[in-house]
């Protein structure tokens, strides 16, 4: 499978606004269709209805789960209402969700814009056949992005069947920076046994059972703290790191009932205070070399820790 970077810059790129219908436009060409040059990232369209759909990802050495998405405003046509299946028969129909109806009468939220109008909002996403991350910048905070993520992670079980997650916004219709997930990471001495809002997978690696929550973390260079963002002021070492005058990253690890389940696919935690620029494209080097990144900006309310970084690997050498 390819990992491929899409931008709302590319020549043809679907606009994104806060009408009812554009996410799922901007799915289909993304994960579907492709658009002028770029190709799509290998996903098929199980089942649509009035603004709405349910994507499949490749089914080959992948779960093959669902995403199910409702961006026919269901509370409000900023945001669309996400949520991942097992198995489907339609659209919203299906079994194994994943948070179920008990965790979430909604699923996740996707926050596409600050207004329900036609006002064009940049976006990035970075997707193959497996696993989709999408960024936006709403309009609700200048220069920052809002998130979700759904797809198969790196699993330290093989052959683990339910390594399938979602991550995004648990409240719909709010512009508050505190409810964006994707950037969010546990930390303090808890972070195998605490979970994180937001944040579900299909099943615990047992297989027994079905949706369960979970949390992320990573090397406590990225800070301290119950709740943090990744690349913000919590972070200690400085910019760039004086020995090799590099960016120093770190892997997002998946963790709940007392296991490191895996990590997830593409995602760094910069261990610096937003070392970039915002949307910022950059190559590694030494034990990096030959890997492509994108640099996005997220907001935290909370004052102690101020803005914070993601960094997303889109070359095609997630490993």
């Amino acid at each position: 499978m390819t990992v491929r970077l899409y931008r709302s810059t590319d020549a043809s790129a679907p606009t994104l606004t806060g009408q009812v219908g554009s996410l799922v436009a901007l799915l289909d060409a993304v994960l579907v269709n492709g658009y002028g040059s770029q190709t799509a990232a290998g996903w098929t369209k199980a089942y649509s209805g009035t603004n709405t759909a349910s994507y499949r990802m490749d089914t080959s050495g992948n779960t093959g789960f669902y995403l199910d998405v409702n961006d026919n405003a269901p509370a409000s046509a900023t945001d669309a209402r996400m949520r991942g299946y097992e198995a489907m028969t339609a659209v919203s129909t299906g079994t194994g969700p994943f948070p179920t109806a008990a965790q979430s009468s909604f699923g996740i939220a996707c926050r596409k814009s600050a207004t329900a109008n036609s006002t064009a909002r940049p976006w990035y996403i970075v997707a193959d056949g497996s696993c989709l991350y999408v960024f936006v910048d709403t309009g609700d905070i200048t220069g920052c992005a809002f998130a979700f993520a759904f797809g198969d992670f790196f699993s330290y079980k093989s052959g683990d069947p339910y390594r399938c997650a979602i991550i995004g916004r648990y409240l719909e219709n709010s512009g508050a920076s505190n409810y964006d997930m994707v950037p969010w990471i546990n930390g303090g001495l808890t972070p195998l046994t605490a979970t994180s809002n937001g944040h579900y997978v299909a099943r615990n690696w047992t297989g027994v059972g079905g949706s369960i929550a979970f949390s992320k973390f990573t090397s406590l260079l990225a800070g301290q703290g119950t709740s943090l963002v990744t690349g913000s002021l919590t972070s200690y070492v400085p910019y760039p790191n004086s020995p090799d005058s590099a960016l120093e990253l770190a892997p997002l690890w998946l963790g709940h009932t007392s296991c490191v389940r895996g990590y997830m696919k593409g995602l760094w935690c910069p261990l610096h205070a937003q070392p970039l620029s915002h949307g910022d494209l950059f190559t590694g080097s030494g034990n990096m070399a030959g890997k492509s990144f994108i640099a996005l900006n997220f907001r935290n309310d909370s004052a102690s820790q101020g803005n914070g970084q993601i960094v997303v690997e889109y070359s095609d050498t997630w490993s």
